[in-house]
């Protein structure tokens, strides 16, 4: 990557946060036309992202624990005005875990499990990008239905 940011906002184009693993930048950001490299890491960007939006990473994951009862893996919705929802696909303090927005998801699917392929699924956002995951089909599809359930659930509170 030529150019690395110092910082990113994330905004509804964003589609997901990737771990870099690189020593000049530790995200790589998805967004519908464009690959971004940041020197922030995914969870820093997601917790200014919420204090950007009124909120804090740590209670709008409360929140979500209070209203769903979902205890790992928790889904953050970070703004719902724009229809900004995060999921993570693994521990959020895991090195591998990379951050999906559900508004930009079109489909989920199972890709074959040869043992030449590293990826086990692949997420086709609504832009037609693809981004090929070590994840299961299972874990995502699950991971994707609970950050819909946080939007409709809000929704409703919100009467919106």
């Amino acid at each position: 990557m030529n150019n690395i940011l110092k910082d990113y906002s994330i905004n509804p184009q964003t589609a997901a946060l990737l771990p870099a693993k690189q020593i000049d930048y530790e995200t790589i950001v998805f967004e519908q036309d464009r690959q971004i490299a940041v020197s922030k890491p995914a969870d820093q960007l997601i917790k200014e992202a919420c204090l950007d939006y009124f909120s804090t990473y740590e209670g709008r994951r409360k929140a979500v624990m209070h209203h769903t009862n979902f205890k790992r893996k928790v889904p953050i919705p970070i703004s719902m005005r724009h229809n900004i929802c995060t999921f993570p696909t693994h521990s959020p303090t895991d090195i591998e875990c990379t951050w999906i927005f559900s508004n930009q998801v079109q489909s989920i699917k199972r890709i074959s499990t040869r043992k030449n392929i590293y990826a086990q699924s692949m997420i086709t956002f609504k832009n037609g990008r693809q981004l090929p995951l070590n994840v299961s089909y299972h874990i995502l599809d699950k991971q994707m239905r609970r950050a819909t359930m946080c939007m409709v659930q809000y929704a409703n509170i919100a009467g919106i």
